[in-house]
């Protein structure tokens, strides 16, 4: 959950100094950059519980043996 929100918080602080530095930009184009950065948070977010998993998986086989 943490991770969620640092993550989160990046993507917004990203986003908003790409409108700030990028001059005047359509509404269009605010909600392109938007989407853009959230998709690249949502495929962070899914490498990061992925490696998570395995992990997990690994801590759990080595302490069944």
């Amino acid at each position: 959950m943490t991770r969620t929100v640092k993550l989160m918080t990046l993507t917004c602080a990203g986003v908003l100094s790409v409108s700030l530095l990028g001059g005047c930009a359509t509404d269009q184009e605010a909600r392109d950059s938007a989407k853009a950065a959230m998709d690249a948070a949502n495929a962070a977010q899914a490498c990061c519980d992925a490696n998570e998993e395995r992990i997990n998986r690994m801590y759990q086989k080595i302490m069944s043996k």
